[in-house]
């Protein structure tokens, strides 16, 4: 019979073998080479999280017989800036052999590194460790290597702050490293300026602390000296002030109060004067030479009317804002389409920042834990200067000496969201740790947060997007997890926490193979079959198909620019009328048309320009992609439109344009229904913004 000393001896190893504890303990040891075995398998696999799957709404007959490259999940149309802009950018940059100035961009080309930091075979190339394996995998295979690098990157970051965060609490930390890759914010948008930047300034933030908190290791102290060097002149070439403002401060705040922290400990000795000076210097040396390399296009940038000329005053948020992180759950499932707004501009952090104000004075002045509280001071400073800012705003004066009229409220609900996530992490690890509140103070707190919570849902456009019941069911989850937060039902937390994240985050990008939604179309390979026979030839697409050629390689007259291309329009613009629809980051839809030339701005960002023929001719572009039948046009006897592919199933044709007399085209002296007997139509209008085409 077991005696009982035996019996709690078995117990006590069932315990430690717990299958799922110990599984969780092996990845947590390994994670460098799980890292790193998950990066191969994404690139050996070609796998991505592109929703360039949203071309096969303009762009459907595809060559290889397959409808969709989606392996899991859905493309999201709603991220243009990613599908359209930022991906069909880095396509283009392949298939011209990674210029700083792209030559398929107009007349005067696209400096690149200004256009969403797209590869280039440049010295900032160090300041992009994503974009590293398209110089040597290709296109393809690049585009994995970019999102596998990227989300194992930030997860291992993300896991490290965590660490230092939470003096080594090893499970909260893996919730962590969750709770901020898979944030809705940073996934909603991965590619562009946010998801680089809290990469960068995670990797900022965990390398200073170590290279003071361990700084008799020399090794170390290189190691992360070199992670700042890639990390700061990657942060600073986003450029994007609206979040890049913000999260500075952060980081200032970082090193200034681990600084403080360190002080006593800290003695600086003969390596540190290459290393930091040698680490400095070469941050500023590229920083100058791409400076030298691309001052036009920086200049051009900054002087456009959007956003260049943009300033922002602060404050007027609502407070339903700060909870807007409880429609996480349901935005990846369902659209969010009120008052002008989208999924994206929605994503939040979630975060526990009202419970953490509340718990303050039984934190700060608890008697334990004295060593942890700088860093929720650092926090916790930090996201109240931000929140002030979102709410209250400064002064103007105020505003412009601290650089924050670059940052409209907003993106800093962005920042004070990520900051946020940050001190609630420090802060539930401390009152684990380290507090004793009394219960019924616990529920007054809860039922003060649910309070807020409730009123924010339903007095604000969160009450048009859930259901009575998904309201009901959202405010009793978020009691859930406050409570097992409060009361330290600590697995019961983790648990809840990893779900909620999980389904926030993890369903916002689509699992895809290849990047057959552009190559793999007949209409692409048509386009790519007449490049190499004219290689040098303009082309002009209508509609939204404006970033598609770009990506295959062909010079194109109408695209998406991030500063104007003023030799271009001053040939069809020569005193500058409609320079104020022109000068800014925008997408430019095109139409050849018989009637006079206009221009229009749809959006701050998006404008329509009808070229007629005169300036068809001087703008010296060969070929037209429409839907249209061009050819119709003939009859007026001066713009000729050859057909020489399609309609294929989407009704695109591929147009040769030439021009059968050398006289000017005026629509006095032009019928535009004469011609000939065999005439059979004038081709349909040029449709306005919100039209079929």
């Amino acid at each position: 019979m077991e005696t009982r000393a035996q019996k709690r001896t078995s117990e006590g190893a069932f315990k430690r073998v717990n299958p799922f504890v110990w599984i969780i303990d092996q990845i947590i040891r390994f994670r460098y080479l799980i890292g790193v075995f998950f990066l191969v398998m994404i690139v050996a696999l070609n796998l991505n999280g592109s929703s360039i799957g949203s071309w096969d709404k303009i762009v459907s007959e595809r060559s290889d017989g397959k409808s969709s490259d989606v392996i899991f999940g859905e493309n999201r149309q709603v991220r243009s800036d990613e599908w359209m802009v930022q991906t069909p950018f880095y396509f283009s940059q392949a298939e011209s052999d990674y210029p700083v100035v792209n030559q398929q961009y107009g007349k005067e080309g696209q400096n690149m590194i200004v256009a969403y930091n797209a590869p280039v075979k440049d010295l900032t190339l160090i300041g992009k460790p994503f974009n590293w394996g398209f110089l040597f995998l290709g296109k393809e295979r690049g585009l994995s290597f970019y999102w596998g690098f990227k989300i194992i990157g930030m997860l291992l970051l993300s896991f490290e702050l965590v660490m230092i965060l939470t003096k080594r609490n090893k499970y909260l930390s893996l919730l962590g490293a969750l709770w901020i890759t898979y944030s809705p914010s940073i996934q909603w948008w991965f590619m562009q300026h946010v998801g680089d930047l809290m990469f960068f300034t995670l990797a900022i933030m965990v390398a200073s602390y170590y290279y003071l908190a361990k700084h008799e290791n020399k090794l170390l102290r290189l190691l992360m000296m070199g992670l700042i060097v890639i990390s700061g002149i990657g942060f600073v070439l986003v450029l994007y002030p609206a979040h890049q403002v913000p999260l500075a401060y952060l980081i200032l705040f970082w090193l200034f109060g681990n600084l403080i922290h360190f002080r006593k400990e800290l003695v600086l000795d003969i390596w540190d004067l290459p290393v930091i000076v040698g680490g400095l210097g070469i941050i500023v040396f590229v920083l100058l030479h791409f400076y030298n390399s691309s001052k036009e296009a920086i200049e051009a940038t900054m002087n456009t009317i959007y956003p260049g000329h943009r300033e922002a005053s602060g404050g007027g948020r609502p407070p339903s804002d700060y909870f807007l992180f409880l429609t996480n759950w349901k935005i990846p499932f369902k659209n969010f389409n009120f008052h002008g707004t989208n999924n994206g501009e929605v994503a939040s952090y979630f975060n526990f920042f009202p419970l953490t104000i509340l718990l303050s004075p039984f934190i700060f002045f608890s008697k334990r834990g004295k060593e942890e509280k700088y860093i929720g001071a650092i926090l916790g400073l930090f996201c109240c200067f931000i929140f002030g800012w979102t709410f209250f705003g400064y002064s103007h004066g105020i505003a412009k000496i601290f650089l924050l009229t670059y940052v409209t409220s907003t993106r800093g609900l962005v920042t004070l969201g990520f900051a946020a996530v940050l001190l609630s992490l420090w802060m539930i690890n401390f009152i684990w740790e380290y507090t004793k509140i009394p219960g019924w103070i616990k529920l007054i707190f809860l039922a003060l947060i649910i309070g807020l919570a409730t009123h924010s849902m339903v007095s604000s456009v969160m009450g048009l997007y859930f259901n009575n019941f998904e309201i009901f069911v959202t405010l009793v989850v978020f009691a859930l997890i406050l409570f097992s937060l409060l009361f330290k039902l600590k697995k019961l937390f983790l648990i809840a926490m990893s779900l909620i994240v999980l389904a926030s985050g993890a369903f916002v990008n689509p699992v895809v193979q290849g990047t057959g939604a552009i190559d793999k179309k007949t209409l692409a390979q048509e386009i790519v079959k007449i490049k190499k026979e004219d290689p040098e030839a303009f082309w002009l697409s209508e509609g939204d198909l404006y970033n598609f050629t770009p990506a295959l390689g062909v010079k194109t007259i109408n695209s998406v620019r991030f500063y104007p291309d003023m030799k271009l329009w001053q040939q069809i613009d020569p005193k500058h009328k409609n320079e104020k629809i022109y000068n800014r980051y925008a997408h430019t839809r095109a139409f050849v048309t018989a009637d006079q030339t206009k221009f229009h701005l749809d959006r701050p960002d998006n404008f329509t320009v009808n070229i007629n023929f005169t300036d068809c001719e001087k703008l010296g572009f060969k070929y037209v992609i429409s839907k249209r039948p061009l050819e119709d046009y003939n009859a007026l006897n001066y713009a000729q439109f050859e057909q020489i592919y399609g309609p294929d199933k989407d009704s695109w044709s591929i147009y040769q344009l030439s021009f059968a007399s050398d006289t000017d085209q005026t629509e006095a002296t032009i019928d535009p229904v004469g011609g000939t007997e065999n005439y059979q139509e004038i081709p349909q209008q040029v449709p306005d913004y919100y039209g079929q085409y």
